[in-house]
């Protein structure tokens, strides 16, 4: 699992991308978000490059880049409206507002709000506020057009203006009424390097019968969140609730930016082949000190010619 992934072609600095030390390539550089954590959920900081392994299709790589900076994130947030959150919304305000509180002061956020159809119901401001005042305004109603509500906040990144980009979504996953599927979904996270992370709570209305789409919406979540390099937490009352938002705004801010060219196994065109590649991060650890856990992407696709 892995945070984020990007493909770029730089001819630029990284401090200026990135807020770190000076960096210069002209070659297709692939940047992996990786967050490390203890066995108590703990972000695991202080790490330096010699610990990290990277391999990319199975091939170890050379890391030209290594930075622990906490840079500036453009979060979207992906918020459920629709009648299946019906008694869940003002717990998933609260938990927005303890993640937007542990914001840094050049982030920005976006709102996507989505029950039969997404809106975009804040574009990317620096003020947290907005996004609160902007959820206040709403009441759940109608079905789930999740999948959809991902693809227009896919859509919302290209306007984003931080190196980090992230969706936060607020969901019971049970979508019944979105056009994407969830390979396209799939596709296009592949493509764009953006970190998911989801939370969900238990549903208050306990004698209810869940639809199917309902039931599998957990599963979905943790599908995307997976595949996107991020977490879904599925978690019961205020408390479990309020210490998945905190979670969530630790591992936003607690991240190692790891930056390789992959190595030339291939004539140079692979580079831009339109394949997936599959790439696995490990962080070695002295013998007898605890085991740590990793996430990152699980890879990328690399754009085509």
């Amino acid at each position: 699992m892995q945070f984020r992934t990007a493909t770029l072609t730089l001819a630029v600095s990284l401090a200026g991308a990135c807020g770190a030390a000076e960096f210069r390539a002209d070659a297709n550089l692939v940047l992996i978000n990786a967050t490390v954590l203890d066995r108590h959920d703990r972000p695991v900081r202080g790490l330096t490059r010699d610990r990290f392994r990277l391999y990319e299709d199975k091939a170890e790589q050379n890391i030209a880049y290594f930075s622990e900076e906490d840079v500036p994130l453009s979060l979207a947030v992906i918020f459920d409206v629709s009648g299946s959150m019906d008694g869940k919304m003002p717990g998933m305000r609260a938990a927005l507002n303890a993640v937007l509180d542990a914001a840094n002061t050049q982030d920005e956020f976006s709102l996507v709000t989505f029950a039969d159809q997404p809106m975009i119901a804040a574009g990317w401001n620096p003020n947290p506020d907005e996004i609160q005042n902007h959820l206040l305004l709403h009441s759940a109603h109608g079905q789930t057009s999740l999948l959809d509500a991902l693809e227009t906040g896919l859509a919302s990144m290209k306007t984003a203006r931080n190196p980090r980009k992230a969706m936060l979504i607020f969901s019971d996953g049970g979508d019944n009424h979105s056009r994407a599927s969830e390979r396209h979904l799939l596709r296009s996270l592949e493509e764009s390097g953006v970190q998911i992370y989801a939370v969900d709570t238990a549903d208050p209305l306990l004698s209810r019968p869940l639809s199917p789409e309902e039931a599998a919406g957990p599963d979905l979540l943790d599908r995307i969140c997976d595949r996107a390099g991020g977490r879904y937490f599925h978690v019961d009352g205020k408390r479990e609730l309020a210490s998945a938002a905190q979670q969530i705004a630790r591992e936003l801010h607690s991240q190692y930016l790891i930056g390789y060219v992959p190595a030339s196994r291939a004539p140079a065109s692979r580079t831009r082949d339109g394949r997936f590649h599959h790439v696995r991060v490990q962080v070695t650890h002295p013998e007898g000190t605890p085991q740590v856990s990793v996430f990152w992407r699980r890879g990328y696709r690399a754009p085509g010619d």
